[in-house]
């Protein structure tokens, strides 16, 4: 409806004589009906904060917004000004009074937004830090600091008078409030970096050491840590001693550039540092046309014959041109001691960069170039099936290998072949590079169409290729069947080959990508002998898929492996335990109907298994 009548209809519900939960679930209705009601929080808000807020605050901060969604995919900014601006005052105070931080800190930003626009950020820090401090200083107790700093945790920076004003009240309680609010860029560190030696003071006369250091790594420009590092070089003999206080002040930021730092440093106690640079690395950057300071410390590091310092610095810093030009570099060198050379392809393999947040993690890996692949293989076959496997991974929009894979071929190299196939075994599509990513799947697809003559050899073969696909890589499985042979082959038209190997089948089982694990149980739910024999041996991995959180589809064919798997009694109780209590489960997307019929399946075949309430009840007709 529209925002004026949405309006009324808010304010003829207010004016009812509504019980509170009757109320809530009237406005919960109509907020998930109407896509502008979250932009009456001004009018809503304040009645019902007022009326019962132990009711209805979960509810208001769930639908708290300060701006209105409207038909059209527009949006309007709701301001704090006139008539919603009196409202909106008099629920900041009362919120206030109350203590309810995260309510006020909402509030209070949609106070200032009225007066600050981005392009005020300064005076806006300044407001928050003015009133931050006339509280903070009013505050009676350790606990009303507390409650001021959890009210005043907004994102605003501090200068350095008012850091060493709250410094010097509650140390303890400040320290991390003042640290979160540093005046430095938020991408490199780099702009803003300006150290506060009042405040560092401060901290030295407390003998707060933590605090202390925390504050000049977050803080040091690049020139003074530089110049600290350079002077601990010369007072430090002990190498050891001379590692952990370069970690003491070694600088926080993110996209600093520190290889000019580290080149001195090198420069000036050659090995000695060699364990703190190498563990930072990732904190040198190539210039965006040349190489840049980076270049700089990797030249010395050749000519100084540091060869442990150059590799690292090549494989992380440098890129991939220049990765292959070294590692061509290297394989054609017929002068060099083969060892030597071999030493040093070892130190240049692996991952380049990496990122790793809570459970999600990235890593970059230089891709070999085609020609520098071959000349690797023809040399060094053993060193590229190892450690270098990973650098000639077919990516959509990378390097392919056609010429490799037929030499692979040629030489019948089956661990090669097999981990070739498991990166092209799940491409499709037709951008960049994946529609000749699928012409070389559909050779392998020819050639592992050839291995069912034999049934064990062609299970473990295509075992092998499956389990090294990475998990997540599948994203589409019908369409990847519907354009990719090899992969047609291995997951639909082979499944009850995989029982032909035992050991094979156990590594699909436990394998990492889910429709992988889908096919396994698809091969264990068969109506063979084999299947039933197999499902038993994997009996404890299969109850764990009625518990864990799983896709309906491949859920509902591990109930499949599950009937096989009970063989006997002891079994199917077992099964029987674990599905009853899959029943009690909340998701909505469990096939609750399939597993019924698991359940009815075992109870039918051994019915000294069934429960009181699983007992068949017979009706008779009344006389």
């Amino acid at each position: 409806m529209p925002p004026k009548e949405l309006e009324r209809v808010l304010r003829d519900l207010l004016g009812q004589p509504l019980a509170d939960t009757e109320l809530r679930a009237r406005l919960e209705q109509l907020a998930d009906e109407e896509v502008s009601f979250s932009g009456f929080t001004w009018l809503y808000g304040p009645e019902l904060y007022r009326r019962n807020r132990v009711c209805f605050r979960p509810f208001i901060l769930s639908r708290f917004s300060t701006i209105m969604a409207l038909p059209k995919w527009r949006v309007e900014e709701i301001k704090w000004a006139g008539e919603r601006g009196r409202l909106l005052d008099e629920w900041l105070e009362s919120v206030d009074q109350n203590d309810d931080f995260e309510l006020f800190r909402r509030l209070y930003e949609w106070r200032l937004s009225a007066r600050f626009d981005w392009r005020s950020r300064d005076k806006r820090d300044a407001e928050i830090t003015r009133e931050l401090l006339a509280r903070f200083q009013s505050a009676g107790s350790p606990a009303q600091r507390q409650g001021v700093l959890r009210k005043f945790n907004l994102w605003f920076g501090l200068d350095e008078a008012a850091a060493c004003e709250l410094y010097r009240t509650d140390a303890a309680a400040t320290a991390p409030f003042i640290l979160q609010r540093l005046k430095t860029n938020w991408f490199s560190g780099e702009l803003k970096r300006t150290l506060m030696p009042r405040l560092l003071q401060l901290a030295d006369d407390r003998r707060d050491e933590d605090f202390r250091w925390k504050l000049y790594r977050r803080q040091v420009p690049e020139a003074d840590w530089i110049r600290d590092c350079l002077a601990l070089c010369d007072r430090i003999h002990d190498s050891a001693e001379l590692g952990r206080e370069l970690e003491l002040r070694h600088p926080e930021g993110w996209g600093m550039n520190l290889a000019d730092g580290f080149f001195k440093l090198v420069e000036r106690r050659e090995r000695d540092v060699f364990p703190y640079v190498m563990r930072h690395l990732r904190q040198v950057w190539r210039g965006w046309l040349m190489r840049g300071k980076y270049g700089k410390l990797a030249d010395y590091a050749r000519t100084k014959g540091w060869w442990d310092l150059w590799a690292a610095l090549v494989r992380t810093c440098g890129e991939a041109k220049e990765f292959n030009q070294e590692i061509l570099r290297l394989v054609e060198d017929t002068r060099l001691d083969p060892g030597e050379v071999e030493y040093r392809l070892l130190m240049l393999a692996g991952v380049s960069r990496e990122f790793n947040w809570g459970g999600f993690g990235l890593a970059a890996v230089h891709q070999l170039e085609e020609p520098v692949a071959l000349a690797f293989y023809r040399r060094l076959p053993e060193l590229l099936r190892g450690p270098f496997k990973v650098h000639v991974a077919a990516h959509q929009w990378g390097e392919t290998y056609p010429k490799l894979l037929e030499r692979l071929l040629l030489e019948e190299d089956e661990e090669m072949i097999d981990y070739m196939a498991s990166r092209l075994v799940t491409r499709w599509g037709r951008w960049s590079n994946a529609e000749k990513m699928v012409e070389e799947a559909d050779k392998l697809a020819d050639y592992y169409a050839a291995l069912k003559a034999d049934e064990a050899v062609f299970c473990r073969r295509a075992a092998t290729v499956l389990g090294q696909v990475p998990a997540y890589s599948i994203t589409n499985y019908h369409e990847l069947i519907r354009q990719n042979r090899l992969a047609r082959l291995l997951f639909e038209r082979s499944a009850s080959l995989y029982l032909a190997d035992p050991r094979s089948l156990a590594d699909l089982v436990e394998a990492a990508e889910i429709h992988v694990m889908a096919l396994a149980y698809r091969a264990l739910g068969l109506n063979d002998d084999r299947a039933r024999q197999l499902a038993g041996g994997h009996l404890p991995l299969l109850l764990g898929t009625l518990l864990r959180p799983m896709e309906r589809g491949t859920r509902s064919l591990a109930f499949g492996a599950l009937a096989n798997a009970a063989a006997d009694p002891a079994a199917a109780r077992l099964i029987l335990e674990r599905a009853r209590d899959a029943m009690a489960l909340p998701d909505t997307k469990y096939p609750k109907e399939q597993l019924l019929g698991l359940m009815a399946r075992l109870l039918h075949r051994w019915p000294e298994l069934r429960g009181t309430g699983e007992q068949p009840v017979i009706y008779e007709r009344a006389a």
